[in-house]
């Protein structure tokens, strides 16, 4: 027990001294970071509300979807706020490691290597929830009349709840992907297909509740969905009692099964590793 507390009490330090680290290295190159962590995420949502601006010109309704114009812009806005704060496949270099032999000289030091990954993970959320905050604010005070306000605050306090969670899944889910580099050598195109997936069951392009019936009634049982577009909704109030303690029903047990799911293949991955060339 009290070698376990310790290997604990060196990975706390380690934690900490990594976030620290990665606060640096973002923070070195100022062009970098502005185009990186300020900029990023932000054509998307002007994109699409030009998009929804043409075909609400063209509807015989005010509303499409159950959405109107104004709310429509307003999930965008938040949209960009809250895909900021989530974590991304970027932020990793677990299969670069494998696949060069990198690895090898975190194996022999004495803490978990998880540790490390989990260090960016504080450092990215500290960060970007600081910006997106920053942002929020500052579109609130440039455009009021546009910007989207919350219904309450227990449904921000809520929604943000969601937001760290479903990021921490991201994270986990990522990192995954990422472990099968001990035994695969298309990792990155695996990444990259499920970000395209999760971007759509998430809600970045269009509302969920504003698909089908049934797509909306499958991706409830996502983490993704939980991430951002459910986050959005009940932060914007279109949201029913209880969907809260539902999004917890469903992004607790998967970080847990997602964890497991880590701790298994990176057991697995270590018995086959065997250094650069892998």
């Amino acid at each position: 027990m009290s070698k376990a507390l310790a290997l604990l009490a060196h990975d706390l330090r380690l934690l900490r001294h990594t976030t620290e680290y990665e606060f640096r290295k973002v923070l070195a190159f100022r062009v970098g970071f502005v185009v990186r962590e300020l900029l990023n995420g932000v054509a998307h949502p002007a994109v699409m509300i030009c998009l929804y601006f043409a075909l609400y010109a063209q509807a015989s309704s005010e509303a499409i979807g159950g959405w109107s114009f104004p709310e429509i812009v307003g999930y965008m806005i938040l949209s960009a706020c809250v895909q900021k704060m989530l974590f991304h496949h970027r932020l990793l270099e677990v299969a670069d490691q494998i696949f060069t032999g990198h690895l090898t000289k975190f194996l022999v030091m004495p803490f978990r290597f998880f540790t490390l990954p989990l260090g960016r993970f504080v450092q990215n959320t500290l960060l970007q929830v600081a910006i997106a905050t920053l942002c929020y604010f500052a579109g609130l005070y440039l455009v009021p009349d546009w910007w989207p306000r919350p219904a309450s605050p227990s449904a921000a306090a809520q929604a943000f709840a969601l937001v760290l969670l479903g990021s921490a899944c991201f994270l986990l889910a990522y990192y995954c992907l990422a472990i099968l580099a001990f035994w695969l050598d298309v990792v990155w195109s695996l990444s990259v297909m499920f970000m395209f997936v999760a971007n759509f069951i998430s809600g970045r392009m269009i509302p969920v509740s504003q698909m089908p019936p049934i797509f909306e009634a499958i991706f409830r049982w996502t983490f993704p969905y939980w991430a951002l577009s459910a986050p959005i909704e009940l932060f914007m109030g279109r949201t029913p009692e209880g969907f809260f303690l539902e999004g917890l029903g469903i992004l607790l047990p998967t970080l847990l099964a997602l964890e497991l799911l880590r701790r298994v293949l990176w057991r697995l991955g270590r018995r086959r590793y065997v250094g650069a060339g892998m």
